[in-house]
């Protein structure tokens, strides 16, 4: 039995052209000089970790997305003014199966010759309690865009912020996996995704 992973919510794949990873690359490079001069926060990429997992055929699989460009604007005092732009190389995933990593390119899937990348953004947070915090956004994968609430903690110290969030995706809102891995009983629909980000303030 031929054993599919998935990712999600923010995302992955590896079966691109060279034509497709240059069209990658100029899509993820598309944040403007601006853009970055504004951005609040510097994210320290070799700490940071965007992964997911779920359960195929009874068995549980992990992974993670290796490169994604990140626009934080974020002051715990001023919410109101807080944006979150995050875009994802749907070409960097990589799963605890080679075989299955290389499966997540196809049309039934990811789709990535035609969906290189996904994005999550956000521009309403509230404040919880005890470093807790909420987003509410959208995220699109497959060109689907799908409104999202996004718990998460954070805690920052000496201009250096740690912050960590989890949800769970159902992957057919976004039409991943589709025809006969549409079942559950292949991939079950619920993936959890996780996220542990480091990041520099700017200021």
């Amino acid at each position: 039995m031929q054993r599919l992973s998935l990712i999600f919510g923010l995302f992955g794949l590896l079966a691109c052209n060279t034509a497709c990873v240059q069209a990658q690359d100029q899509q993820l490079n598309t944040t403007s000089e601006v853009e970055k001069n504004a951005a609040g926060w510097t994210v320290d990429k070799a700490k940071t970790t965007l992964s997911f997992s779920g359960i195929q055929s009874g068995e549980a699989f992990t992974g993670s997305f290796a490169d994604f460009d990140a626009v934080i604007n974020f002051d715990p005092n001023d919410l109101t003014n807080a944006k979150v732009v995050v875009t994802i190389d749907m070409n960097s995933a990589n799963t605890d199966d080679a075989e299955s990593t290389n499966a997540l390119s196809g049309k039934e899937w990811f789709n990535v010759r035609k969906f290189p990348t996904a994005k999550f953004e956000a521009a309403d947070f509230t404040y919880l309690e005890n470093d807790r915090y909420e987003a509410k956004g959208s995220l699109t994968i497959r060109g689907i865009k799908q409104n999202i609430n996004l718990p998460f903690t954070l805690k920052i110290e000496n201009g250096y912020a740690n912050m960590d969030a989890g949800l769970n995706l159902n992957r057919t809102a976004y039409k991943i996996g589709t025809g006969m891995w549409a079942s559950k009983d292949w991939v079950e629909h619920s993936i959890a995704v996780k996220v542990h980000l480091e990041a520099q303030n700017n200021q």
